[in-house]
């Protein structure tokens, strides 16, 4: 017996789906790619009243509203589009910066490694970016080095990362530190 095998997530593909299938959802993309994010709020809130059960709609919508200044409302949106797919990991690993970025740093640690061994989750280079300031935040500076020079080795093209790895590097020579 034959089994499918399901094709590789891909976030991209998703969001150029749903930006055919949704002109709200299309306009918040837009309105939020040129910096207008409070107008970005309202058109992914539209799109979401006319369909609240799709994840990307949610992780939208929290990224505006965290854009916006709103970074409780965006936990409560990346809650939500979890709760509707918990193995969606660009709401997990959003929630882990979101958490960060409210001061809840202890929070953020669980979200960041679900994001990264969720199934639908493409963006890893963005977690481990995330596990660096996490623990450049704790002190942590060889496991921060680390995780930035995976995130850089993920995707090379990837310049905060290795900025950030080549940081901590300096840092710790600097210092005499290798934790």
């Amino acid at each position: 017996m034959k089994t499918s095998q399901e094709p590789p997530f891909s976030l991209d593909e998703q969001i150029q789906d749903e930006a055919e299938r949704n002109e709200d959802f299309a306009e918040g993309l837009d309105w939020q790619q040129t910096g207008h994010f409070a107008e970005a709020v309202k058109s992914f809130r539209k799109a979401l009243d006319a369909q609240d059960d799709l994840p990307l709609y949610w992780t939208f919508y929290a990224w505006a509203l965290a854009e916006s200044g709103d970074v409780h409302a965006a936990i409560a949106a990346c809650r939500k589009a979890i709760a509707l797919d918990p193995e969606w990991g660009v709401a997990w690993n959003d929630l882990g910066e979101y958490l960060m970025e409210s001061g809840r740093v202890e929070e953020a640690l669980f979200p960041i490694r679900k994001a990264l061994r969720s199934k639908h989750f493409d963006r890893q280079h963005l977690a481990y970016m995330n596990l660096a300031r996490y623990y450049l935040h704790h002190g942590q500076l060889r496991r921060a080095r680390q995780a930035a020079e995976e995130a850089h080795r993920l995707l090379p093209i990837f310049h905060p990362a290795k900025e950030l790895a080549e940081w901590i590097r300096e840092r710790q020579e600097a210092w005499g530190i290798d934790d």
